[in-house]
């Protein structure tokens, strides 16, 4: 014998239909990472699903930015430890679970477009729930080009730090600012770059602030200047021979 299912077709929509409007399943950004980050052979020198585990000194950072107390984390370390990376999760992450405006600050205007293309275009194609949400761009949609991708919630703007028209356009919630010591001091004649995109995030309540650098000169670093500001965490790890927690 057969069980068979006389289910109402109205109740059956109306199901579909709730499923829909549920929340986001709430994550921490490395939860989220761990769960739907997969990393492309395009940008990636060990593709595959992303483990958090890899690299333990990315964890806090990236989940400090949904912490209610933190408006702001900076990040000033060694070159080839992930910071982009980091940044491209916490991107990722608003897209998926928490849509709104951000903006995607590179040092300057090309290297915006090579992030755009080489580190952003992979994740949204090899992470299964980014996958769609944002448009592939098209030359005849001035919603979605290489420098603007929308998305239902939010966009992402990409400028380069260079560049001051990039700098004055709508508010952003989110402000990701990659290797801002290579910023140049002013956009054309606007002023200072990082000031410029600071004030589009202050109309947001919630707003987000990540900067993330290599250190340069001492003394007139920015990534420097922000990070003594801060509260100033650093990441120990344990001597191999006498167990002394240090900084590597």
């Amino acid at each position: 014998l057969h069980q068979v299912n006389y289910q109402n077709p109205l109740e059956a929509v109306w199901n579909k239909t709730a499923k829909a409007f549920l929340p986001p399943k709430k994550l921490k950004v490395s939860s989220w990472a761990d769960q739907h980050r997969v990393l492309s052979s395009e940008s990636s020198a060990e593709p595959g699903n992303w483990r958090s585990s890899r690299a333990a000194y990315q964890i806090e950072i990236m989940d400090a930015v949904l912490d209610r107390n933190i408006e702001t984390v900076v990040l000033m370390s060694s070159s080839q430890i992930g910071k982009t990376e980091i940044m491209n999760n916490i991107l990722g992450y608003y897209i998926s679970q928490d849509p709104c405006p951000v903006l995607v600050m590179q040092p300057t205007l090309e290297m915006a477009r090579t992030w755009s293309k080489d580190r952003l275009n992979p994740m949204l194609k090899s992470s299964k729930v980014l996958k769609g949400k944002v448009k592939e761009p098209r030359a005849k949609d001035s919603e979605n080009t290489v420098l603007h991708k929308k998305y239902d919630g939010g966009f992402i703007a990409v400028v380069g730090a260079n560049s001051a028209s990039g700098l004055a356009s709508r508010p952003v919630r989110i402000l990701l600012a990659d290797e801002v010591d290579r910023f140049p001091i002013s956009a054309g004649a606007e002023g200072d770059p990082v000031s410029l995109a600071l004030k589009r995030t202050t109309t947001f309540w919630n707003r987000k602030i990540v900067m993330a650098s290599t250190p340069t000169i001492d003394g007139l670093s920015r990534i420097q200047t922000a990070f003594e500001s801060s509260d100033k965490r650093r990441y120990f790890v344990p001597c191999p021979d006498c167990h002394e927690m240090q900084i590597l």
